[in-house]
């Protein structure tokens, strides 16, 4: 898609400063306290701090930005074309799921059906005037292509609130009742036998073989964007979540850091070269998520930024596969995350390599 480029530059710059000030550290000796701000361990308080650093960051021009979002010529156009509008009123919010940098995520009921609700906050959208329009007229075009996407294995995009609080803006998806794939290993002993390892694996690369299909790049693949219903002990479901809206993902990583998406990135995305990203970006995150699915723990979860960035670029680092690891998932595993792009399989050969997998164990 369009906007990709713009993305991956800013991406880029955002995780290269923070190698910067993280070497810049290092060299003055800085404190060891000080050294735990940028460490590679993420955990529940991250989101706060990212949002208090966030707020900071606002330009002068953005002190009296509100929540409330003007209406556009691209807004008119999306619903135009097609885009559902919500009403607030006919939300029920019945408890936060979790929030961020974006704002938050709620479980609700749209007209009686279980429904997930992202608040998108002001912030998001916020820069001089000029960036601020496009920020919402990008939003718009690309709430447009989500509401088009119909697949089993991607999370079902319903439409916009316009009338939030304030005016505020929000989007309002499918609902997964076990969460995200990350909060079910964490709660389920970290583990998943084999052959429902192979099911949600299968289901995600259906998923984004379809969206690859449609030339969609997710960029931020891994088992928090998984999403799963396990309620079914024979046939789990996963759906890709977290889709689009990325120039709000863009913002959204450079106020506030890398930190929770860069063991999941490509080499070619930090290694501040000119390389011609593709497709294939996806497809590494999903060799870590593979791994994150065996073992049921995060990658380098003890290491700092400045490491892990150094290991990717240089492919000194990739996640360490347990001994008891079958010999197919482990070479598929590394086949993702191959540091060359034109190495790693497209997702329909993953998908095929999952199936033949499968088989043995009756596994549809």
């Amino acid at each position: 898609m369009g906007f990709l480029p713009d993305l991956i530059a800013s991406v880029k710059k955002a995780a290269l400063e923070e190698a910067e000030e993280v070497k810049a550290r290092v060299e003055e000796n800085a404190d060891p306290a000080k050294n735990n701000l940028v460490s590679g361990e993420i955990d529940e308080k991250e989101p706060e701090a990212v949002n208090t650093h966030e707020e900071a960051e606002l330009s002068s021009d953005n002190e009296n930005i509100n929540n409330r979002i003007e209406p556009t010529k691209a807004e008119a156009e999306a619903i135009e074309r097609g885009l559902q509008t919500i009403k607030n009123d006919d939300l029920e919010e019945i408890r936060e799921l979790g929030s961020g940098t974006y704002g938050a995520v709620h479980h609700g009921k749209w007209k009686g059906s279980d429904v997930a609700i992202k608040r998108i906050k002001a912030s998001c959208f916020a820069g001089r005037p000029a960036e601020r329009e496009r920020l919402i007229a990008d939003f718009w075009k690309e709430a447009l292509i989500l509401s088009s996407l119909h697949h089993p294995n991607v999370v079902s995009f319903y439409g916009i609130v316009r009338d939030g609080p304030d005016g505020s803006l929000a989007t309002v998806t499918e609902f997964m009742v076990n969460g995200s794939l990350k909060q079910f290993l964490q709660k389920k002993d970290r583990t998943i036998d084999r052959r429902k390892r192979l099911i949600i694996a299968m289901d995600a690369a259906f998923g984004m073989e379809y969206l690859h299909g449609k030339n969609i790049v997710h960029f931020d693949l891994k088992c928090e964007n998984l999403l799963v219903n396990m309620r079914d002990p024979q046939r789990p479901i996963c759906k890709i979540g977290d889709l689009g809206l990325s120039k709000v993902k863009q913002h959204t990583l450079v106020s506030g850091g890398v930190r929770g998406t860069l063991p999941w990135m490509a080499p070619e995305l930090l290694s501040g070269k000119n390389h011609m990203v593709t497709e294939k970006i996806d497809v590494y995150s999903f060799g870590i998520a593979m791994w994150e699915l065996l073992t049921g723990e995060e990658p380098y979860a003890n290491k700092h930024c400045a490491s892990i960035i150094g290991g990717i670029v240089n492919n000194t680092l990739r996640p360490q596969i347990p001994t008891w690891c079958d010999p197919e998932w482990k070479s598929l595993m590394e086949s993702c995350w191959s540091s060359d792009p034109s190495e790693r399989p497209s997702f329909s050969e993953i998908s095929r390599k999952l199936r033949n997998m499968a088989a043995p164990i009756n596994v549809k």
